[in-house]
């Protein structure tokens, strides 16, 4: 419903007449329709330009968008290989059927008589001569061995002339102790009459006793052994007693 703006006051307003239309002139019924039509437009423009506009905006929907990932095509299947060509298969020749020969009860002539043929000689080849044998090497004389000393000789006790003779100390501990006994010896005697190895044969069963013993021997001096003109070296009996009593 749209609504009657006010009459402008700048408008001229109708005047209505109560005479009728006989009694006003021809200028004034001009006047009056041109003043009538003048209204009209005024009126007509002021509710042109005065009335409301009522804007309808529509309401504005959500757009849904679904993203969806463009499908991707199948892979292609792979091609197939070519298949190798397959070998040709040779077919054997066939056998030749030797034709039969015809059987003739009659004897043969003699141009069907062929003569034998010579025997080819065969071409001597005469073998080459046999590759001299080289005589091998004659074998190096290995040098000779080293001349291998002879083992020392054994000799007796009463063979044994002493330059120096031993003379054991008697340990105090086996006097305080009481331990006595024989020290039974085995001496390797050298070139110079030094003795160079002394071995215990027969123990005095005292530790001590033997010890001293040993070193007693070391330091006594024999003859040399004298084997035609030279000396040698020779194995040697000796023994030592230890008495409480001396």
């Amino acid at each position: 419903m749209q609504a009657t703006a006010p009459w402008p006051s700048d408008l001229p307003k109708a005047t209505f007449l109560t005479a009728s239309p006989t009694d006003l002139t021809v200028s004034q019924r001009w006047a009056l329709g041109g003043a009538a039509v003048a209204a009209h437009v005024a009126v007509g423009a002021l509710i042109l330009f005065s009335t409301p506009t009522v804007e309808m905006q529509a309401e504005s929907s959500p757009i849904t968008v679904d993203l969806i990932a463009p499908m991707q095509a199948p892979p292609a299947p792979p091609k197939p290989e070519p298949e190798p060509p397959k070998p040709k298969q040779i077919q054997p020749p066939e056998p030749v059927k030797p034709k039969p020969r015809m059987l003739s009860s009659h004897a043969p002539s003699e141009n069907q008589i062929q003569a034998e043929p010579e025997p080819v000689k065969q071409p001597i080849v005469e073998a080459p001569p046999p590759a001299p044998v080289e005589a091998p090497p004659a074998p190096v004389a290995a040098a000779p061995a080293p001349a291998t000393p002879p083992q020392p000789k054994q000799l007796a006790a009463s063979a044994v002339a002493y330059l120096i003779q031993p003379a054991p100390k008697f340990p105090e501990a086996s006097r305080r102790l009481g331990e006595s006994g024989v020290v039974r010896l085995k001496v390797l005697v050298d070139e110079s009459g030094r003795p160079v190895e002394v071995q215990v044969t027969q123990s005095s069963g005292y530790d001590r006793l033997d010890k001293a013993a040993v070193a007693a021997m070391k330091l006594a001096r024999m003859k040399p052994y004298m084997e035609g003109g030279v000396p040698r070296a020779v194995w040697a009996p000796a023994s030592l007693t230890f008495d409480l009593q001396d």
